[in-house]
């Protein structure tokens, strides 16, 4: 089964669209209550579903992506654990109403299946490259 077609990445794209549009619970509605989570704003690992949801509340209703590209997606299932990785390109609306470049992440999560199907119970944000060293730039991105 290829990536694109994994129910894994479906859960993936689901949770996706709702933290687009500011819906935190995206994600908290997929992960397993002994979920760990690790972000570029982390100083240390959270542990537990409750402080993830906690440490999410501030954007509760603030992200507003407009669009988003899953580039590369590879899935790993051994059947019970499964890895998910793909880089994240989100797009935003500027001032203008004009689709610009927002955001773009390095994304591995860890699902396991259990009685209610698959579940979060590790996930791993990290920024891609820099721009300054990113060659060639993305797609959208303005080169100087």
């Amino acid at each position: 089964m290829q990536a694109t077609e994994h129910p894994i990445l479906q859960l993936e794209r689901g949770a996706l669209d709702r933290f687009g549009k500011g819906d935190t619970a995206g994600y908290s509605d997929i992960c397993a209550e002994d979920v760990t989570y690790f972000d570029p704003l982390t100083r240390a690992r959270i542990d537990g579903l409750r402080a993830m949801i906690e440490y999410y509340e501030p954007w509760q209703g603030k992200i507003n992506v407009s669009r988003y590209e899953i580039v590369n997606p590879q899935v790993v299932d051994s059947g019970k654990l499964a890895l998910l990785t793909y880089n994240l390109v989100n797009y935003e609306r500027d001032v203008d109403n004009r689709e610009v470049l927002g955001s773009s992440w390095n994304c591995t999560e860890v699902y396991k299946k259990a009685g209610r199907g698959w579940t979060i119970v590790h996930s791993h944000w990290s920024y891609t490259a820099h721009e300054a060293f990113r060659e060639p730039p993305l797609e959208g991105e303005a080169t100087a």
